[in-house]
């Protein structure tokens, strides 16, 4: 008996949950069932999900937040040194520069410290603190760090420089020492109702605060959309969960940013080769982001922080010029890093899957991040990469595919770590070189024994089945209001098949396809972007199929339409086609009531190898019923597809074979 796993989310909705859903607003019942499998399941969740009416969280509802804010404020009356100390990535510099933005709006005295990741390592250490106090600082506010600087914090409190702690990293285990306040997105005064923020969003929520408490006499009047637009390039750039507050951020975010026309915005835009007024998430994630990070990586961070508060061109030009530079500096370092950790990984695990994966070599620090996020993409699992830079302790970092946590997977690997900080999708970490071997065996242990729990989870392969017919434009925009994507709000992916390919056209150098895709009387293009090479040989035309797919907006010419573009492909052994379902149907109807016996005759008649599989389907879809040995049709059914049927997944699930 074969294992009934559903192929996609959809099938396990409750179909009175998606039919109360659908009438109360009014949406396709296909819809309303994508809204129930992402556990939206009230009207006024699904209407704000929809509709873009998240609500912004008070501000006030974190701990510290008022404590925090006056402290700020009387720093500012009083003419005291702010110091900022941020981080050297995406989300440390943006919130360094919400923060820095709103002080200088104040007109108060401020200077913002952002650590090199090779001479000050991470966040708030000693060293900067003895910085700041040199210069005269009375009060420090970290972005972006600062939630396990302990040390750092016990310095601050010998030398009096009180400090405010802004964060989203996972804190320790001990209460920090001598902070004037703490604010975490974690520390909510209904920890239920808390949603993970960035770095550069806490920054943002803090500012929320000050604004809040006491306005500005005389702000830009792009103030407020100026640091709603950058708290929401640190949240892609960080990967936060694109549910609730985030989501909303996000989209209004990148609306103010594309109106925004300040000099060191456009310089970068302009380096970037990204129309300001076309900014999306993925212009964000796959040009702005990199260059942004190059300047942290390479060198330092500082120049991209000036970069976003250059409000004169000729000086906002050669920051970008400079960002530029490190940009392809970084892209020549990353390549030579990728090559040497791929094989580094077969000379380890050889041929068989890693699992998780820990490499080593003398790999520039600024490179092992990405180089960490490069092989977990290709493997499909979390990757830790180490820079050995001639000491005894080897720095690194770790990236994760989503579902698993690879922060909790290093808390278990604990005791073979010298240091690590981070969250589920990335961390940093040290270990100490002989402990490298030690520490590779208990971290693939530790994602194994996560991983079991995904193993389930994992046998889904789309959000919904979609009919050709249905690949619509009017489909197309119900999926875009499910934007913006990120983890938690993973891209709609639809499951198409079994579907014929009747042509197969190669595309640029030949490593992309596009499909002409028949299912029963229609027909659609799809394109396969990297296909697998057995995808190039035209010799499929003809196969039966079935693919994974996300729908796309395609503008030629003027003319919008709905474009499938292939994620992830199947041929199929000898799936039962509908036309077989047809016959067996019409049987039952001419016989009425016919017994069990009887249809190994008709198995035999018409070379039917799957009937147990068509008559569970047709039972479970409410076609035909079996009643002490024997099925008759049942009357008056609504319409069904045969998809909708976890029997029929189940099949399909059998006849799947890998393009390999």
């Amino acid at each position: 008996m074969t294992t009934k796993v559903p192929l996609w989310l959809t099938a396990n909705v409750p179909v009175y949950a998606a039919d109360e859903l659908a009438k109360a607003l009014a949406l396709p019942r296909r819809v309303a069932s994508w809204l129930v499998a992402r556990n939206i399941s009230t009207v006024q969740e699904a209407r704000r999900f929809l509709y873009a009416h998240e609500q912004f969280s008070d501000p006030f509802d974190y701990q510290d937040m008022r404590v925090a804010v006056e402290r700020i404020l009387e720093s500012v009356d009083n003419d005291e040194l702010i110091v900022i100390v941020g981080d050297y990535d995406v989300d440390g510099v943006t919130a360094s520069t919400i923060l820095a933005a709103e002080l200088e709006t104040r007109r108060a005295r401020w200077h913002c410290l952002i650590p090199e990741r090779v001479t000050d390592g991470y966040g708030l250490s000693a060293s900067l603190v003895d910085r700041a106090h040199e210069m005269g600082a009375s009060l420090i506010v970290t972005v972006d760090n600062g939630i396990r600087a302990d040390e750092a914090l016990e310095r601050c409190s010998r030398l009096g420089v009180d400090v405010i702690v802004t964060d989203h990293h996972e804190p320790g285990s001990s209460p920090l020492p001598g902070c004037v306040a703490v604010v975490h997105w974690s520390r909510h005064e209904r920890p239920n109702d808390a949603i993970v923020l960035s770095g550069a969003g806490v920054a943002w929520k803090v500012c929320q605060a000050l604004q809040a408490l006491r306005e500005i006499s005389q702000a830009p009047s792009d103030h407020r959309e100026w640091l709603m637009g950058l708290a929401a390039v640190g949240a892609i750039s960080d990967i936060m969960p694109m549910r609730g507050e985030n989501r909303r951020l996000i989209r209004e975010g990148l609306a103010a940013l594309r109106g925004c026309r300040r000099p060191g915005w456009l310089a970068l835009c302009e380096r970037a080769r990204v129309v300001p007024d076309e900014l999306s998430a993925t212009s964000i994630s796959w040009r702005i982001a990199p260059r942004m990070n190059a300047a942290g990586r390479m060198a330092s961070a500082t120049a991209a922080f000036e970069l976003l508060m250059a409000d004169k061109r000729p000086k906002a030009g050669e920051y970008a010029d400079e960002i530029e530079r490190l940009n392809a500096e970084r892209k020549r370092s990353t390549d030579e890093a990728v090559l040497q950790a791929k094989a580094q990984v077969q000379e380890i695990y050889g041929h068989e899957e890693p699992g998780a994966i820990v490499v080593a070599g003398e790999w520039p620090l600024g490179v092992v991040g990405i180089v960490a996020a490069k092989l977990s993409d290709l493997y499909q699992c979390p990757a830790i990469v180490l820079s050995d830079m001639g000491t005894d302790i080897l720095r690194g970092s770790g990236r994760s595919p989503a579902g698993i946590s690879i922060h909790d997977a290093l808390m278990s690997c604990e005791s073979s770590l010298d240091h690590f900080g981070g969250h589920d999708a990335a961390v940093g970490c040290g270990v100490r070189k002989d402990k490298v071997g030690e520490f590779r065996l208990a971290f693939r242990e530790a994602v194994r024994a996560i991983g079991a729990v995904q193993k389930q989870e994992a046998a889904v392969v789309a959000d919904d089945f979609l009919p050709l017919e249905e690949a619509t434009l009017d489909m197309l925009d119900w999926t875009l209001k499910f934007s913006p994507y990120g983890p938690e709000n993973e891209p709609l992916r639809f499951f198409i098949g079994p579907a014929v390919v009747t042509k197969l056209t190669p595309l640029g150098d030949g490593s992309h396809v596009r499909l002409r895709l028949q299912e029963g009387a229609v027909e659609a293009d799809a394109v396969w972007f990297q296909a697998p090479e057995r995808m190039r040989d035209k010799s499929l035309a003809g196969q039966r199929m079935a693919l994974v797919v996300e729908l796309e907006e395609n503008v030629w010419q003027g003319r919008r339409k709905a474009q499938l573009r292939v994620v992830d492909g199947w041929v199929l052994r000898k799936p039962v086609v509908r036309e077989v379902f047809a016959r067996v149907y019409r049987h039952l109807l001419q016989g009425r009531v016919v017994p069990e016996t009887a249809f190994d005759q008709l198995a035999k008649e018409h070379h039917i190898d799957d009937l147990d599989v068509i008559l569970e389907t047709f039972v479970e879809l409410g076609f035909a019923a079996c009643e002490n040995g024997a099925y008759h049709v049942l009357e008056a059914v609504r319409p069904r597809d045969l998809r909708e049927a976890v029997s029929y997944q189940a099949h399909l699930r059998t006849q799947l074979v890998e393009l390999t």
